[in-house]
């Protein structure tokens, strides 16, 4: 069973030959591993011992200062594999909408780094993904300031309709024209909750964005999957309503893999919960190895389980750490899983 084979037999919920490895790394990870500014994808995932590879040049800008409080944030549009930290959100008023300014989504030539991408990499054996951010939930609320957008959920829900339908609008062309190219899948990116639970109410939830994230929902027609860090366990259900076929990252210590398994381990491939607070960045070699070794116990069994970060192969992760935990998958991960 090739990279490939794996990650696409996960996501259907069945068992491959072994556990699949795949996850967002920070560019500066690679440049590292590799020794080179230049990285091959496919070169960097056979070193490391990934499954899946991806782009992320479509994925929705967030329209807010940056973390130095210059008016735009560094890199306005998709995302650049390096760590930036997002300050306070442009939008306050129906007024500050013009700011919000995208490419032009039926522009052919917009799409020819996805094309270049598919072409260099179609013929290898990994899995290919698309990674977005479609739902208009997450970039509406860090394109306002926070304490406006608390506001404007009880006293201007037009000005949250109004930018989450931009967001929307736009993401629904790109889908539509990437799924053309021969992707796998599609993952997408919806940060919504903190380690104690979502950003809003799951009446807010419910009532407000989930109606508009099914309509992209319905617009994807490849495998996908669902992001969010944080604690989700109360608006799981609600998510699940979408249709996704994975879930990831299943963050530690607020959501438990084990318990995740239990729950909705049969309807739902489960990616991620590898520490990335304490084990991948100060955490010995043989520490990694046994917290996946206990990750594999608790999901892997039956299948529909992907070995990962709970976010990303981030700069502040030791090198020799990111390493012994995709050996660590190959060690323990083979079907059937006996890690005793």
């Amino acid at each position: 069973m090739n990279s490939r084979e794996r990650v696409m037999t996960a996501l259907n919920l069945k068992e491959p030959d072994r556990v699949p490895f795949m996850d967002f790394v920070d560019t500066i990870v690679k440049q590292k591993i590799m020794g080179s500014e230049d990285i091959d994808e496919a070169e960097f995932a056979k070193k490391i011992g990934m499954d899946a590879i991806c782009f992320v040049d479509y994925t929705t800008p967030l329209f807010c200062k940056s973390h130095s409080g210059a008016e735009d944030v560094p890199k306005a549009f998709g995302m650049t594999g390096e760590t930036e930290f997002i300050g306070e959100g442009l939008i306050r008023t129906e007024k500050d909408l013009n700011k919000i300014v995208l490419p032009d989504p039926h522009d052919e030539r917009f799409y020819d780094s996805a094309k270049r991408f598919m072409e260099k990499y179609h013929d290898s054996d990994l899995a290919i993904y698309a990674g977005l951010r479609p739902f208009g939930m997450f970039n509406t609320i860090y394109s306002m300031p926070l304490m406006d957008f608390a506001v404007a959920l009880h006293e201007n829900l037009k000005l949250i309709d109004t930018l989450m339908d931009i967001f929307i609008e736009w993401n629904l062309v790109v889908i539509e024209k990437l799924q053309q190219f021969g992707l796998d899948f599609i993952a997408t990116y919806n940060d919504m909750a903190y380690k104690e639970g979502p950003l809003v109410s799951p009446q807010v939830f419910r009532e407000v964005f989930l109606p508009k994230m099914n309509v992209v929902a319905d617009a994807i027609k490849l495998p996908w999957t669902f992001h969010s860090d944080g604690n989700l366990t109360i608006v799981m259900e609600d998510l699940l309503t979408l249709g996704m076929n994975c879930v990831n990252p299943f963050e530690p210590p607020c959501m438990d893999l084990k318990v995740a398994k239990e729950k909705w381990g049969d309807r739902i491939c489960l990616w991620g919960n590898i520490d990335l607070v304490k084990t991948l960045p100060y955490g010995t070699v043989e520490e990694v190895e046994a917290e996946v070794k206990q990750r594999i116990e608790d999901g892997a069994a039956g299948g529909g389980y992907i070995c990962a970060t709970a976010n990303s192969v981030t700069g502040w992760c030791k090198i020799e750490n990111d390493f012994a935990m995709t050996n660590a998958v190959q060690k323990y991960g083979v079907y059937p899983i006996s890690v005793s």
